[in-house]
């Protein structure tokens, strides 16, 4: 016996979804889709960048603290010790005590070239590039106008006291390498911003094509390599930005 067909309140008859239906519905799913990753892109980005600029705050602060407990000096960029070793800002116990919180001691038996990972670079620890777990691949210290080793190692370090406007001067910034040197501002590969490790003094522009900065009064920003390519107009190493000794 043939069974009646059901009535459909909307078309009368109940049926299936035509082709053109199904591929409406897979399009608007395939959209939102985009539109959401794109928000999380968005979001992720956001909290890395404000991340990196805390861990910057912290650097510098550190150093700060370092540079009141001697006579104005920051931490050395890179000194020689009497056995002729090299030790650069981030193997400074006292630098490392004064950001860690963890003393002198302890510090001793780590690794002196690593901290914890939650004050390193978080797009640079998410890519596990090589020596990515390396405070050096995430930020790097300013060293222009110093001579880096040598004895005494006072020319290897700023004086907080002798920096002629501190609230433009970098400090430290997202980089490659333990140093950002001014040679290497334009060496960042924009087609591998999540690499950790590239060359030496390079200036990374990780976050949204942009660096992170904090300055010597402890306040932090972002510079495009445009805004680097103007400070360039403006005096290039001379400028403030770069040199301490320049107003």
């Amino acid at each position: 016996m043939k069974k009646p067909a059901i009535k459909n309140s909307v078309r009368g008859f109940s049926r299936g979804f035509t082709l053109t239906e199904l591929l409406v519905v897979i399009v608007i799913i395939v959209v939102l889709a985009a539109l959401a990753m794109l928000g999380s892109r968005r979001v992720r980005g956001m909290a890395d960048k404000a991340t990196s600029i805390r861990n910057l705050n912290q650097l510098q602060l550190a150093n700060m603290s370092y540079a009141s407990d001697n006579s104005g000096n920051c931490v050395p960029i890179r000194a020689n010790s009497d056995q002729g070793n090299a030790t650069r800002w981030f193997q400074d116990l006292e630098y490392l005590t004064n950001l860690t919180g963890i003393p002198a001691e302890q510090l001793k038996r780590l690794n002196p070239n690593t901290i914890p990972l939650k004050m390193l670079d978080p797009k640079v620890v998410r890519a596990r590039k090589d020596l990515y777990s390396r405070v050096y691949c995430s930020y790097g210290m300013n060293d222009t106008g110093l001579k880096l080793g040598g004895e005494p190692n006072l020319n290897s370090r700023h004086n907080i006291n002798q920096i002629l406007d501190p609230g433009r001067t970098m400090a430290f910034a997202t980089a490659t390498d333990f140093r950002v040197t001014y040679n290497s501002r334009f060496k960042w590969d924009f087609e591998n911003p999540n690499d950790s490790k590239t060359a030496a003094g390079d200036i990374a522009y990780r976050h949204r094509n942009k660096v992170l900065v904090v300055y010597f009064d402890g306040h932090a920003g972002e510079m495009s390599k445009a805004d680097i390519q103007d400070i360039d107009k403006r005096g290039g190493k001379s400028n403030p930005f770069w040199n301490p000794k320049a107003r």
